[in-house]
């Protein structure tokens, strides 16, 4: 595997990377009009490493029948196509590892990038999809999902459990996972500019500076540091990143921090829906003006993030210790790309993956989309 070299002054958690193979575009799906257009640039000399780095990977995805979805010091969900992990066939349950979980899970929404301020615009057949359009669908996502059976499905777990325990019941001191109602905690346009390309070295390691890392630790500045919330930090269309649009969708991380300490937990989230169907798009529903169908992709991938994040959301150097199965998948992993389905929230559907439920199936653990499925 390449090891990407690089310095800086901070340092980063390794991600949990949501995984899709797509094309990497200029306009995505359907026709783009802005303020101005998007080169793809790629220097060659990344380029060269991405490569290194990106070919084992979908090389063992399409041989590996059982491939784990970690990657170095990287947690990987495959795209839907090449989606072959023993995390959606194997029933065996989430273990608690020792570690923390979000007790009362938060989110801050940061909209990366100057297009999110300048303004965008996709024409997807008679329907235009906006910067405006984007904001609202994630905002009333996640300012409606709180409080939901669906997010009630984490309630069963904590921290405080038995190390290697399946259940949180009886065990003194524990502190479960919550499920507020006011999960939204706030939203931010950063105009500042986003590198082309992103070097993410946090899908190698976990003690060096990048981007996205460095945008999260500039969230919590913003908003105040949050030990239970995740920092969503939404890069603009157009967005280069290794291994973006040929491995994964997002991820999911924690910024540096000493052992024993904590970090930012962030989900790096692009703009989802230019990478089709292999993220999402239009896989529970048709398009329409709120943005059903088109945005099928955000409410799928962005709630499989926040899911993780809240069960399993530290990484030191690789390793878990929140809840996950004995090959290292979490909640959202087991029950990726099956299930999708609608949820009503707020008066509209949203599409959502299903989650891991230990309790589910009479204690033997299943996917679910409420506490008492």
């Amino acid at each position: 595997m390449a090891i990407f070299a690089w310095s800086g002054a901070d340092g980063l958690g390794p991600p949990h990377l949501e995984g899709a193979i797509g094309q990497v575009c200029n306009g995505g799906l359907g026709s783009r009009h802005g303020t101005r257009g998007h080169t793809i640039r790629l220097l060659i000399g990344i380029l060269a490493a991405a490569t290194a780095l990106i070919t084992p990977l979908i090389a063992s995805a399409t041989v590996t029948p059982n491939l784990s979805p970690n990657v170095g010091s990287a947690h990987v969900l495959w795209t839907k196509a090449q989606y072959t992990s023993d995390a959606q066939t194997d029933p065996n349950q989430l273990l608690y590892h020792g570690g923390a979980v979000e007790t009362k899970p938060a989110v801050y929404l940061i909209f990366w990038g100057p297009e999110w301020a300048k303004g965008f615009s996709f024409t997807v057949g008679s329907f235009a999809y906006t910067n405006k359009t984007a904001e609202t669908y994630l905002r009333d996502f996640f300012g409606s999902v709180g409080g939901s059976p669906w997010t009630g499905v984490q309630t069963q777990y904590c921290q405080g459990a038995a190390i290697g325990g399946v259940s949180c019941n009886g065990a003194l001191g524990a502190q479960f996972v919550q499920n507020p109602s006011n999960l939204l905690k706030g939203a931010w346009v950063d105009p500042s500019a986003v590198p082309s390309p992103i070097v993410t070295t946090a899908l190698v390691e976990n003690t060096t500076n990048d981007p996205v890392a460095i945008e999260a630790l500039r969230a919590s500045q913003h908003f105040g540091y949050n030990v239970n919330a995740t920092y969503f930090i939404l890069a603009q269309p157009g967005t280069v990143a290794t291994a973006y649009g040929t491995v994964y969708c997002a991820y999911h991380s924690e910024t540096g921090h000493a052992l024993g300490a904590r970090g930012v937990r962030y989900a790096f989230m692009p703009y989802v829906p230019e990478q089709g169907s292999g993220c999402g798009v239009d896989s529970v529903n048709q398009n329409d003006a709120f943005g059903h169908g088109y945005y099928d992709s955000y409410s799928i991938v962005a709630g499989h993030e926040f899911a993780e994040a809240v069960t399993d959301p530290d990484n030191y150097n690789g390793t878990q210790d929140g809840w996950n199965d004995a090959q290292g998948n979490e909640n959202g992993d087991k029950c990726a790309w099956t299930g999708l389905q609608n949820i009503a929230l707020g008066g509209q559907l949203y599409a959502v993956q299903p989650l891991w439920s230990n309790a589910a199936a009479a204690g033997q653990g299943a996917c679910a989309v409420s506490l008492g499925s």
